[in-house]
């Protein structure tokens, strides 16, 4: 069952794509072809997966843009079920490797996204601020997992990075959490697990950053990361899994 649903959910993916291509190519505007193309691909892809999502806070994807949206990072799979709650004026900033990935890599790249070089600290540092910048005159969201790479123990985030705090510092944009429940058991393509499986996406009360300063930074991330944990672990809770004590620090890199 497991490769028949990977099958399927990939077949899923490449109808998704030559559809978000066709969007791409076609259209003058472009700027609903990214949320376009995620909520087709999330509804493409979720079914034969055996994922079904629920979005609890919805009202907070629209109602303080421009913002900053920060998300924990799980698994591939989070790219169909953040893909229900892609909302049009929105940009995602990303590891550049995604740019290899057929078709997904191109859409990404057309439609405005920021691909940054985690390698290479200067270079990240300039790509955070052009996407300050589209916060600023563009007057998009942005979304950035402050964690940077994908978590690999469930119900506990990896350490936060710093870009994203000091982005809502520098542009007054606040911070909205999103986070989704624990993928694992279900849902857990390294161990060849692809079984129906319910995920909540929590979207969380906006944390406001007008009028901080660098000093306020720590507090920032600690704020954040507190109210993010706290949703994990209640969602952990909910569903049978460990819960872990949240005692990570953050680390030194910008992005």
């Amino acid at each position: 069952m497991f490769y028949l649903r990977l099958t399927l959910g990939l077949l899923a993916f490449v109808v998704a794509s030559v559809y978000g291509v066709a969007i791409a190519l076609l259209r003058r505007d472009k700027s609903r072809v990214a949320s376009d193309y995620a909520h087709v691909l999330a509804r493409l892809q979720q079914p034969p997966l055996g994922i079904r999502t629920t979005v609890t806070g919805e009202h907070n994807l629209h109602d303080h843009r421009p913002c900053i949206f920060v998300g924990n990072h799980q698994s591939i799979l989070d790219v169909p079920i953040l893909g229900q709650v892609f909302a049009p004026g929105s940009v995602v900033i990303a590891k550049k490797e995604l740019r290899k990935i057929p078709f997904f890599g191109w859409l990404y790249a057309v439609t405005g996204n920021i691909l940054i070089d985690r390698a290479d600290n200067t270079s990240a540092v300039g790509r955070l601020k052009e996407a300050e910048e589209a916060l600023t005159e563009r007057r998009v969201a942005v979304w950035i997992f402050p964690e940077g790479t994908r978590g690999s123990e469930t119900g506990r985030m990896l350490p936060f990075k710093k870009g994203a705090f000091y982005m809502g510092i520098a542009t007054g944009a606040p911070l909205v959490p999103v986070v989704v429940s624990p993928l694992k058991p279900g849902l857990d393509i390294g161990a060849r697990r692809l079984r129906p499986t319910h995920v909540e996406v929590r979207v969380l009360d906006p944390i406001p950053t007008a009028g901080l300063t660098e000093d306020d930074l720590p507090a920032l991330m600690r704020e954040t990361r507190r109210r993010m944990a706290a949703a994990l672990a209640e969602m952990s809770a909910a569903r049978g899994l460990p819960v872990h004590a949240d005692d990570t620090e953050v680390e030194s890199e910008a992005a």
